[in-house]
């Protein structure tokens, strides 16, 4: 503004820019000034401290050309393979990208960079990734970029669980195993990919399998086995699906244990499938990490009509093994008659103890009994023998 002078009062959390005809002329600190102004062109813009950062237009070029402005302003430049942590009062206040310049006013508090070279070291220390998250820093919207937001957030978090394994993967390549337990990586310049496999023994269920039996019988089987990996390392580097594998390992396996044999042999020998099937794959899984525990299998399930002529066939074959045991027992019993029949022949005394034992059967169903000439005529009477 034009005239003789002009006061400016300039807060405690402020500085001004005082401009001489749209030139800089001095840095305004806190306090009441009186500047004279002539017949110059006087204007003055007074910046807040609060806003910690010093963003006005071609700032960089001010700060090289003024020492007045360099001395109020911290001017960092973040390398290329480099991080920043900004510390404000001692407590972590903002992140900053690689190859990121900013400014920030030196009279705003105790402040600080940190600078963490991410290619030498990707690891996050546990301290400071609890501190970026109980400030919410670990997000693309809160990495300080110039006046842009980057597209991922600076940390790829990994929880690893109980029981589990992970593998560290860094634009593609291997970098190292991680046992169970909570992890930070850089991933500002970097594709972080983190692989997690279950180190429990595991059931793994192969159902609905249409297999035709060596006689064109087809069956519907369910096999059932427990694996577990034992060299994750070896599995990764491998298959690119390691239960996909193990699946298809065992399929094949039961086809060809099944496709082998008749229906009869298979309903014989039920083992047969378990151990064809364990011997065919074990080693097979075992050359990609895998351990198979064991392997059984849950069902046979036949054709209607199939299981209709199995049953007929079973019916039958359990109704002549009942005609052999009735005629057996029948001979035996004849054999038995002749027997005693043979004995009684030539022995009277054992002839007559069968009488009273008839007699007796006869007196249980007689309600009274009279006798006339004594116990012999009741005997001729009762029983006659030819």
């Amino acid at each position: 503004m034009f005239g003789l002078s002009q006061n400016i009062v300039v807060a405690e959390n402020q500085r001004a820019f005082l401009y001489r005809d749209q030139q800089f002329e001095q840095l305004l600190k806190p306090g009441k000034h009186k500047i004279w102004c002539g017949l110059d062109e006087v204007t003055h813009k007074i910046f807040e401290l609060n806003d910690m950062y010093f963003t006005e237009q071609l700032g960089h070029r001010m700060v090289v050309e003024h020492q007045q402005i360099a001395d109020q302003i911290h001017d960092w430049l973040i390398a290329t393979n480099e991080v920043g942590v900004l510390y404000l009062n001692e407590r972590i206040h903002r992140l900053v990208a690689p190859g990121e310049r900013f400014l920030v006013w030196r009279d705003v508090g105790d402040v600080r960079l940190e600078r963490l070279d991410i290619n030498q070291d990707i690891n996050v220390d546990s301290e400071l990734l609890n501190a970026m998250n109980r400030r919410g820093l670990n997000k693309a919207s809160r990495l300080l970029v110039g006046k842009s937001s980057n597209a991922i957030a600076p940390v790829a978090e990994v929880l690893v669980p109980h029981e589990q394994l992970g593998l560290l993967y860094v634009d593609g390549e291997f970098v190292k195993t991680l046992s169970p337990g909570k992890y930070g990586f850089w991933q500002l310049n970097k594709k972080i990919e983190c692989r997690l496999y279950d180190l429990k023994s595991q059931t793994m269920e192969i159902s609905g399998q249409e297999i035709l039996t060596k006689d064109r019988v087809s069956l519907r089987l369910n096999l059932s086995a427990n694996i577990r990996l034992t060299d994750v390392k070896l599995a990764a580097d491998s298959v690119d699906d390691v239960k996909d594998y193990i699946y298809k390992s065992m399929q094949l396996a039961l086809r060809e244990a099944v496709g082998t044999k008749t229906l009869d042999d298979l309903l014989v020998d039920k083992l047969y499938i378990n151990e064809t099937v364990k011997e065919v794959v074990i080693e097979d899984l075992a050359r990609v990490g895998v351990t198979l525990e064991r392997v059984g299998l849950k069902d046979i399930i036949l054709p209607g009509e199939m299981k209709t002529i199995l049953n007929q066939v079973v019916e039958a074959q359990k109704t002549a093994e009942a005609n052999v045991i009735r005629r057996r027992e029948e001979t035996s019993a004849t054999r038995s008659l002749h027997n005693t029949a043979k004995l009684m022949e030539n022995n009277p005394t054992l002839l007559r103890l069968k009488e009273l034992e008839s007699l007796e059967k006869v007196a249980e169903q007689v309600n009274q009994i009279n006798v006339y000439g004594g116990l012999e005529n009741l005997m001729n009477g009762t029983v006659k023998l030819v």
